[in-house]
């Protein structure tokens, strides 16, 4: 599985964790996994996520994370091969990071894994189902944040 990490607005060099960023996304995607693979993680600004969201899901509000599993790439290939794209919002992951007591990268990786689990098969329709893929995106961001013994 590949997983990309694009960084289209203005993110602090601190804060361009790629590697943690991928490392987390990989664990949130374990019954998505399919050997050939491809996952873009894309860190927008505002107006970027408000386009997308309009565009695709005629949702006219500004969300922290939008996934979609496009099932094929966008190209001709004979092998089995998944095909997905995670728009995470910075400006909101900063915003919100205060009020569930995160730091700024802790948020957007609950976003970025947040959006792999749905790729996953999760929902969180339900306030159950909410609690649930949020547990398990902060026992992922635990255990890759985690430092080596």
């Amino acid at each position: 599985m590949k997983i990309n990490i694009f960084y289209q607005t203005d993110i602090p060099r601190y804060l361009r964790r790629t590697g943690l960023f991928q490392k987390a996304c990989l664990q949130a995607l374990k019954k998505f996994q399919k050997e050939k693979a491809e996952v873009n993680i894309v860190f927008v600004d505002e107006k970027e996520i408000l386009r997308v969201n309009k565009t695709f899901l005629n949702h006219h509000y500004v969300t922290d994370v939008i996934s979609f599993n496009h099932g094929r790439p966008p190209f001709v290939c004979e092998e089995p091969w998944a095909f997905a794209d995670v728009y995470v919002c910075y400006p909101v992951a900063r915003k919100n990071a205060p009020s569930f007591q995160h730091t700024f990268l802790q948020e957007m990786m609950m976003y970025a894994v947040h959006g792999c689990l749905h790729l996953s098969g999760l929902d969180d329709h339900t306030p159950e189902e909410r609690a649930e893929m949020d547990r398990q995106a902060e026992k992922i961001i635990k255990n890759t944040l985690k430092k080596p013994a």
